[in-house]
């Protein structure tokens, strides 16, 4: 089924890949009312005359979620390259109230969409995580659901407010770097004890509920040679300034040279 929630989107080594990747992708599917029909330049064309942005928006979280200080520390490093473009880069804080609530409420409400025959009949193949996500939609009332899409109508606003002052928003990629592999998830964060797995979301969790187009790509390494990543955040239907910002960081910091085909080994830090 079509969602307001969950998209598929192309991933690969480069962002030249990705743009190509897109470009197979793209177009109006009449089974999906969201879709519409592929720009009549190709999103690989684009990238070919790929201009830096005037101005852009850098913010270290969202909605005040938790992000390792390292992370932090890496992406507003790496806003440098954006800097040595000529391009205008301001730290804004981006205040939204209510932010996890508001995402386990629609993202519960999609599970029992997606998952609630599943339980029925397979419960004990499914993931304890999935199946938590889908009791809190089953148990939830119809005033919890009528909040969350009027607090997901002010996070739209407040996306749409950034976008009038700023070409595009960046922000870490993820509020952690990978984790023990033997963890349902983290368990703090910068010193923020986790309730559950969301917790760890809520940077691609808001950007999700603004309806922005985002792209991820690598942006340094942290100390426990993990890779740390930066979203780059766009207008809505603005996926090919996206890709053309994230293609001239990426010719800027060269990463995707450096990066191994296998990943760099590392220690798992500590857990706390």
């Amino acid at each position: 089924m079509f969602s307001p929630l969950s998209v598929q989107g192309p991933m690969a080594r480069t962002v030249e890949d990705v743009a190509l990747f897109l470009d197979t992708m793209a177009g109006f599917c009449p089974l999906d009312p969201m879709t519409f029909d592929a720009p009549t330049e190709s999103f690989s064309d684009s990238l070919q005359k790929a201009v830096p942005p005037r101005r852009i928006a850098y913010a270290s979280t969202i909605g005040g979620a938790p992000v390792d200080k390292e992370t932090r520390e890496i992406t507003a490093k790496s806003m440098e390259h954006f800097k040595s473009m000529g391009v205008e880069v301001d730290e804004i804080v981006l205040e939204i109230e209510d932010l996890e609530s508001t995402f386990l409420a629609l993202r519960s409400h999609q599970f029992v969409i997606d998952r609630e025959l599943q339980l029925e009949n397979h419960r004990d193949q499914i993931k304890k995580d999935i199946i938590w996500n889908t009791e809190i939609g089953l148990n939830q009332s119809t005033s919890d659901l009528a909040r969350a899409e009027r607090a997901r109508k002010q996070i739209y606003e407040t996306f749409a407010d950034v976008f009038r002052e700023y070409e595009l928003l960046v922000t870490p990629g993820a509020n952690t770097p990978a984790f023990d592999v033997n963890l349902r998830h983290p368990v703090v964060i910068d010193g923020q004890k986790l309730e559950h797995y969301m917790g760890a979301s809520l940077l691609t969790g808001a950007v999700t509920l603004s309806a922005s187009p985002a792209l991820s790509l690598p942006c340094g390494f942290d100390k426990y040679q993990r890779p740390v990543g930066l979203q780059i955040v766009g207008r809505p239907r603005g996926e090919a300034a996206v890709l053309a910002a994230a293609s001239l960081f990426e010719k800027s910091s060269k990463l995707s040279e450096l990066v191994p085909i296998d990943p760099k080994l590392g220690e798992v830090p500590p857990l706390q």
